[in-house]
């Protein structure tokens, strides 16, 4: 898969751009807050349908306009396809694949993949549970976009019922229709992260054996608060904690349980990296996993999907940063930095200025 032209109307701080990538490698240079990551997320918005950043859509309209565009023309499988989103403050985002509309999420999704690293990662082993949840649900997105329904409708019903037990009346039989579907749909999903943390597990496994010398052995564990081998034992077993928890929920006016306080483990030779791990191996656990993502695309479609390291490399030691340069070689690359040095290990790539917005 390779990204042709990306274009961005009234996006984040940019009046207009429009860019044209080199097949291989491109490098977005530019001081801090010039808009190098505002172009990396423009992009990755047509893989994961939001921002990376988990902003609001409105936050990504220009300051002063009420409405922001966003286009890309990119190569699948030797076709040229093109795609669009449409930003309006008072209006419902449009979509667009190949110049006609699409109503759903779902049908847009998993077109355009991309795989994108940024310094946030870093934090993925140590940081707190939602980081990894959303590089779960972000990635599977992309191969598998009805995960991306499932969790639309679920996080919609959790809002619903959260706010019924913070009301005045509470009526069981709606508290019952709500567990009932939202029981469905908790076990889509945690099938659909454990399917994928399983082949993400297998694929990282390799990465991580190969950047320790074979010293070291990766785990994923997924955490739940329900067992089950099938969709429909995880559907009863769902429906059961909620049953068991209704009372506590009640009395705490909120929802307790489901797959939004799910979580996974990362260990490196059975113990857990995020407690005695080294930040070099928590790192390198970090490298595997997002190379390990890339690997999973690729074997779902056939294509490698366009890589985005965000102003990451100067945050690696030169070993590490070495390892991902030459994992990723041969596929479409694009960096953002402010380090100029970065033209001298990069000395083949396309370079692109970013200067208040504007790309030179």
């Amino acid at each position: 898969m390779i990204l042709n032209t990306l274009y961005l109307k009234d996006w984040r701080n940019g009046e207009e751009n429009k860019l044209s990538f080199s097949p291989e490698t491109t490098l977005i240079c530019g001081e801090n807050a010039a808009g190098k990551t505002n172009l990396l997320e423009g992009i990755c918005f047509f893989a994961a349908g939001k921002s990376f950043r988990g902003c609001k859509d409105k936050e990504l309209i220009r300051f002063g306009c009420d409405q922001a565009a966003a286009d890309i023309v990119y190569t699948a499988g030797g076709i040229e396809n093109k795609m669009g989103v449409r930003l309006k403050k008072s209006a419902r985002r449009v979509f667009l694949r190949n110049g006609v509309p699409i109503s759903k999420l779902s049908e847009f999704l998993g077109a355009f993949r991309c795989v994108i690293f940024t310094p946030d990662h870093l934090d993925l082993v140590k940081g707190a549970p939602e980081g990894r949840r959303r590089f779960t649900d972000m990635a599977i997105c992309q191969s598998f976009p009805r995960h991306v329904a499932a969790l639309n409708e679920y996080n919609r019903l959790l809002i619903q019922k959260n706010a019924h037990l913070k009301g005045d009346t509470i009526v069981p039989e709606l508290l019952d229709v709500y567990d009932e579907r939202m029981a469905v749909l908790a076990a889509n999903i945690t099938v659909n992260r454990r399917k994928y943390l399983a082949a993400l597990e297998e694929s990282a496994k390799g990465f991580l054996c190969d950047m320790s010398s074979e010293r070291e052995e990766l785990s994923l564990v997924y955490v739940s608060q329900v067992d089950g081998s099938t969709t429909a034992e995880l559907r009863e077993n769902y429906k059961a904690l909620f049953k068991a928890k209704r009372g506590a929920e009640i009395e705490k006016r909120m929802t307790l349980c489901g797959p939004q306080k799910d979580d996974f483990i990362i260990l490196i030779n059975r113990r857990s990296a995020k407690v005695y791990g080294s930040q070099g191996q928590q790192r390198s656990v970090v490298l595997a996993l997002k190379l390990a993502e890339g690997e999973i695309s690729k074997s779902l479609t056939g294509e490698y999907p366009v890589f985005l390291l965000d102003d990451v490399l100067s945050e690696l030691d030169e070993t590490r940063r070495e390892y991902i340069l030459n994992r990723i070689h041969g596929r479409q690359v694009i960096i953002t930095g402010c380090d100029e040095s970065l033209k001298d290990v990069l000395p083949k790539a396309q370079i692109i200025k970013v200067e208040n917005g504007r790309c030179l």
